[in-house]
């Protein structure tokens, strides 16, 4: 959720929308996970908690295999109520406006009922998120005594008294950001295919140098086992040179991702950090000009933001690399066309 009715600007997350774009595009990705488009049900903006779970019902009954629910935006709490986990909804407010927001519990309860799918993977990127793991929900110290939900790893942002975070001037939340950066670059040295746990350590490692939120991982049964994509960075087609130390990936030139310059994106990051942004913004064009579909993607998001949806529109059309695509963003780089 990135946009809240009933909250001031300041506690607006235009960063989520980025979120559920690049997650989306990562996990439809061949070589990371290959979800086909329908099976992957984004909801941006739904208008109230059945919404969400009668979307969570559909996907229960029809998948198969792995069932994952991912939610982005502000976590509720009332200690005077329950103080258990709330995901807040476009209508939530606060203080006193839990009630309009989906209780994480009922959520599980899904969860618990989809018993024909082995493997369960839920994301929380929001404050308090922690609380999932505890208390009634998914107590870490008694799993199996709460009959927690089998075969299942929950990933929180943070703790269960911490804040998650949104830097200001970066295109996703800082959680969600080092997961998909993560699935993007791939891990050095890391398995052929990425489990929940290898993730997650990736994650502690990547969010703790950086003195941002520690996420948090608890599992039942095989939970912490469960496949969640391939290692990008074990593709046969990535040379041997490739994997040297600092040698960024050679580029792909089949398949819709195509990861140009890795350290160039890491560079990004920084520029960002540093509020360099017309410096990153320059980088980031570059990057969609040689193909870079999340480059791509950052550059549509912007111009949606920006209220210029026919440029929007082409790139979207536009074969990533393709002459299209190259002539719009050349624009934009040389300032013809400004519409960031």
């Amino acid at each position: 959720m990135s946009r809240y009715s009933a909250m001031p600007e300041d506690r607006q997350l235009p960063a989520v929308q980025n979120n559920l774009g690049r997650l989306a595009t990562l996990l439809g990705e061949p070589r990371i996970w290959g979800l086909p488009p329908e099976h992957c049900v984004v909801l941006h903006q739904p208008d109230e908690a059945d919404a969400v779970i009668s979307a969570l019902q559909t996907a229960a009954r029809e998948a198969t295999e792995s069932l994952l629910f991912y939610y982005a935006g502000h976590g509720l709490t009332d200690p005077l109520i329950d103080d258990e986990l709330h995901l807040a909804l476009p209508n939530s407010r606060e203080p006193a406006g839990i009630h309009l927001a989906l209780r994480y519990q009922n959520v599980r309860a899904e969860l618990l009922r989809a018993t024909a799918v082995p493997q369960k993977v839920v994301i929380l990127d929001c404050c308090w998120s922690g609380k999932a793991l505890k208390g009634g929900t998914m107590g870490a110290d008694d799993l199996a005594a709460v009959a927690a939900i089998k075969g299942t790893a929950v990933l929180t942002a943070c703790a269960s008294t911490a804040k998650a975070l949104s830097p200001a001037g970066e295109d996703c939340t800082a959680f969600t950001g080092a997961l998909t950066q993560i699935l993007y670059e791939g891990i050095r040295g890391g398995p052929r295919e990425l489990d929940v746990a290898t993730l997650f350590r990736s994650l502690d490692s990547r969010l703790g140098s950086e003195n941002r939120p520690r996420p948090q991982l608890a599992t039942t049964g095989s939970g912490s086992g469960l496949m969640l994509a391939k290692n990008i960075w074990q593709e046969p087609a990535r040379s041997a040179e490739s994997r040297e130390v600092g040698a960024p990936p050679v580029p792909d030139v089949v398949g819709p991702l195509v990861p140009v310059d890795q350290h160039a994106r890491r560079r990004i990051q920084e520029l960002l950090r540093t509020g360099r942004y017309e410096a990153a913004q320059e980088l980031r064009l570059r990057l969609a000009v040689a193909g870079d579909t999340i480059a791509l993607r950052d550059v549509v998001a912007q111009l949606r933001r920006k209220g210029n949806y026919r440029s929007a529109a082409q790139l979207e059309r536009a074969v990533p690399g393709g002459e299209a695509a190259q002539l719009v963003l050349r624009r934009l780089r040389d300032g013809s066309l400004r519409e960031l």
